[in-house]
């Protein structure tokens, strides 16, 4: 005999993919009426006990389309009659040949819903007939212990049933399937090759892998206006992937509460926090950039935005429509690298894919190319690079044509390139060549002036993932901001805002909030942890003084006192800004500026 309750856990994902796909909620009954499976809506409309009458209907007469739910002859005795939250419902039995185990309904509580299914009753009338099959299929083939796996057909037929794009990712964000009408929304790339953060805005990509719903968010696709949609997929309570809707129109109820896409908002420059004159420098060069195809060699320390900053330099620029494709170099094991930046033909190896794969040169085609942590790049292959960006062509692994590419490349280190030339670890003719437009990200410590900015956005991008209110930081937590050197630098910062975001139980963010191991590295500096009794360590014993020139002034206090310790020369000054947390050039910038 088979055992439905068994499978609660498949069914629940069956009505959250039929939520995703169709826009409708969904349940799942048995043959006693009882409720299996649900959308959260549908339990928050209907609630877990069901007129069972309705049920029996669908088991005697194979299929029942309700337009006037409260209203019917089934829904006599109801507790829902005359008055049902539902506006339209079409329920089907499921089951093989042999008999029916149950029922499955789509559902629909709003009138924009009932009037969308009631023209296209026939086409949800074939999506409610494929997916009672599908969940007969995954019974039958659960109770026999095999494993069942999703039909490609029936998916994809699914999806095409829908009029909007459609797209499903797995938990790294990759496209995993696309309907007609993704395709055609995304002509401009090859999709199943895509990753979602190549395609839509980073910070709506972050939220749907984090498993949250998103509802009609307005992005940018090819500089038109489109809305995004998600709903989280979920196998025994752990989250698998998602399916996402895009739309060039809200639906009404959409238009006036779907909120508006912080990456469209703050897409490109606009990420690049700070008013500071090196960020503003930075910000205009990355402006004029707009048109160029020239290389661009982003230098700057750990965690200071070089990603973010090539990113936005290529939203900013004509290349904005097609990909963005980053490659983190210190990331890929040097057997693997050749492969992965250029690609391989079938039987280049052992275990080389069938039909060969393209490598990340390819994928970038017409768009932008980022090699972060490019002083990694192994030296045997940093002359085949440098015969790309001089002849814009190459050759796959295990091939013989030479491939032309049409790819803007930019390069980012937070190593000294010229140094690892002279140790021969970096050859100096793709130096010259990536170094075409030079661009240095300045510290987080030599650019404390942007502090309250880059708090305030960090406490709202904090705040909208785990859906707190946290207003802002206490004038203590600023002041030990202000104090401290920032070695890991905006990333640092923004680490340690949603740690204390989390963590704080009122509204802002005090001391006892933030992290042990930031207070714990507070108490190394002189003055930061608040225990000094000098008179020129507290701002309040001299009002004249700015808080920036205190800020100076304490680092400039810790600096020497490391001297002092590990002594004046080279090596001193090495184990000086190892206990700082800073580079060795930032320790000299800070030496040359009078305290």
């Amino acid at each position: 005999m088979v055992n439905i309750h068994a499978h609660k856990s498949d069914l629940k994902r069956i009505t959250e993919i039929i939520k995703a796909m169709l826009d409708v909620d969904a349940a799942i009954f048995d043959l006693d009426s009882q409720l299996l499976a649900a959308t959260d809506e549908y339990i928050n409309q209907k609630g877990h006990r069901v007129h069972a009458p309705s049920i029996q209907e669908v088991l005697t007469n194979g299929r029942v389309v309700v337009n006037k739910p409260g209203h019917m002859p089934a829904c006599s005795g109801c507790r829902f009659l005359g008055n049902c939250p539902a506006k339209i419902e079409i329920l089907k039995r499921f089951g093989p040949s042999s008999g029916p185990l149950g029922v499955v309904t789509l559902t629909s509580f709003s009138r924009q819903g009932h009037d969308k299914i009631t023209r296209e009753t026939k086409t949800y009338v074939d999506a409610l007939r494929l997916f009672s099959g599908w969940i007969a299929d995954l019974i039958s083939d659960r109770d026999k212990g095999r494993a069942y796996t999703e039909s490609e057909e029936i998916l994809n037929t699914l999806m095409d049933i829908s009029q909007d794009a459609m797209l499903t990712i797995d938990t790294r964000g990759m496209v995993t399937r696309g309907n007609t009408q993704a395709l055609k929304l995304f002509a401009f790339c090859d999709l199943c090759t895509r990753s979602a953060f190549h395609i839509l805005p980073e910070s709506m990509v972050d939220k749907i892998l984090g498993g949250n719903h998103i509802k009609a968010a307005k992005i940018l696709i090819s500089n038109r206006q489109t809305f995004l949609s998600a709903r989280p997929v979920y196998t025994n309570e752990e989250f698998t992937g998602a399916v996402l809707t895009l739309s060039r129109q809200a639906t009404a109820s959409f238009e006036k509460k779907g909120p508006a896409d912080p990456g469209m908002e703050d897409a490109g420059l606009k990420k690049m926090l700070g008013k500071t004159p090196a960020m503003v420098r930075i910000k205009k060069t990355a402006a004029r950039l707009s048109g160029s195809a020239s290389t661009i060699l982003i230098t700057g320390e750990t965690g200071t935005g070089k990603g973010l900053l090539a990113k936005a330099i290529h939203q900013a620029g004509s290349r904005k429509d097609r990909p963005f494709i980053p490659v983190n170099c210190a990331g890929i094991p040097d057997t693997l690298f050749e492969s992965e930046l250029f690609g391989y033909e079938e039987g280049a190896f052992t275990g080389a894919k069938k039909g060969g794969k393209p490598g990340r040169f390819e994928l970038a085609h017409q768009g932008t190319l980022f090699l972060d942590e490019i002083g990694e790049m192994p030296l045997h292959l940093q002359a085949k690079l440098l015969n790309v960006l001089q002849d814009h062509s190459f050759q796959r692994v295990g091939g013989l044509a030479f491939i032309p590419v049409n790819v803007r490349v930019i390069a980012a280190t937070n190593q000294d390139l010229e140094s690892l030339i002279r140790e021969k670890k970096f050859r100096a003719d793709l130096f010259y060549r990536l170094n075409v437009i030079p661009m240095d990200l300045p510290p987080l410590s030599e650019r404390k002036k942007d502090l309250p900015l880059l708090c305030r956005a960090f406490v709202k991008t904090a705040n909208d993932r785990a859906g707190t209110s946290v207003k802002g930081l206490s004038p203590e937590v600023m002041d030990l901001f202000y104090a401290h050197h920032w070695p890991g630098n905006v990333r640092e910062l923004q680490n340690i805002i949603e740690y204390s975001v989390n963590m704080t139980p009122d509204k802002e963010i005090g001391r006892r909030d933030l992290p042990r191991r930031f207070l714990d590295n507070l108490d190394k500096i002189p003055g930061a942890s608040g225990t000094q009794a000098d008179p020129w360590d507290s701002p309040a014993d001299q009002p004249g003084a700015s808080m920036k020139q205190h800020a100076i002034r304490v680092q400039a206090k810790a600096i020497q006192d490391c001297l002092d310790r590990y002594g004046h020369d080279v090596n001193g000054k090495k184990k000086t800004a190892r206990e700082l947390g800073i580079s060795l050039r930032t320790l000299y910038r800070k030496l040359e500026r009078p305290a």
